[in-house]
């Protein structure tokens, strides 16, 4: 009877053994499980950020070639206007000595249409400001608004190309889209180094008050359109600590973004 109740005793003791040894290497499994699991996930993590960087330095690559495409024949065709200047003020010369005005007249207007055509506006140290700027206010001037430019050459160090082509794209587009709006069709840009700080200011002409009319400036379109783009812009003022200031003056709607450009030698 003894003998029997002993070896109950440590069958069931055999297997409490086996059992928490069973539990402790399924805890075991299940770290390790888990800790493969987190490695695992990491892993996945930084595959999808080194996708999304190459992504984005794909695209910062294309839109550099683009830009510097755009330069170039802009440079390009600059160079071959001023080695044909000479033959057409030969041409108009001998027009008006013949006495014939009127072809004069009409030979200097068809040299001003090439004029306007390639018009440039900047040619400063930074492509990517003589690209936006250039860009732009060629494609408002054919759509016949009357620009005033200052552009500085400052070279916005601090800031990626990415952000600072959203917010001068962003701020351009906007004024372009009030200036067209608007019946003097006017827009005044200017980009300027001021007491430390590195200023872009754009102004467009309006009829009526914008702030008054719609002071969030929410968007009339279904699309991106004015509402996303001051968004944007509010966005990368405030992620490159800068200061925004918007308001209206002697008929003309204003956008003034200051950065310090003392944050490069911090």
């Amino acid at each position: 009877m003894k003998i029997a109740i002993g070896i109950i005793l440590f069958s069931v003791v055999l297997e409490m053994v086996l059992l928490l040894r069973l539990a402790r290497l399924k805890k075991q499994e299940k770290t390790q499980y888990e800790k493969a699991d987190r490695m695992l996930t990491e892993c996945i993590a930084k595959n999808l950020d080194m996708e999304k960087m190459l992504a984005e330095m794909g695209q910062d690559y294309k839109k550099q070639q683009v830009m510097e495409e755009e330069i170039r024949k802009i440079q390009e065709q600059s160079r071959l206007l001023k080695h044909d200047m000479k033959n057409h003020t030969l041409v108009m010369l001998s027009y008006l000595e013949e006495g014939r005005v009127e072809d004069a007249k009409k030979y200097a207007g068809e040299i001003l249409n090439k004029l306007n055509k390639m018009y440039t506006y900047v040619n400063v140290g930074n492509s990517l400001l003589n690209y936006v700027i250039n860009h732009k206010l060629s494609s408002a001037r054919e759509q016949g608004i009357e620009i005033k430019a200052e552009i500085e050459n400052l070279a916005f160090e601090y800031m990626d190309s990415v952000d600072f082509s959203a917010l001068l794209n962003n701020i351009l587009d906007n004024a372009i889209e009030g200036a067209l709006a608007s019946k003097e069709k006017k827009l005044e840009v200017n980009i300027s180094y001021q007491k430390g700080f590195d200023r872009i200011t754009v102004k467009n002409s309006i009829d009526n008050s914008v702030i008054e009319q719609n002071p969030e400036f929410a968007s009339t379109k279904e699309e991106s359109g004015h509402g996303y783009g001051m968004k944007q812009i509010r966005h990368i003022t405030e992620k490159q600590d800068g200061i925004l200031d918007i308001y209206e003056k002697n008929g003309m709607f204003v956008v003034s973004v200051m950065f310090s450009s003392r944050r490069l030698s911090q």
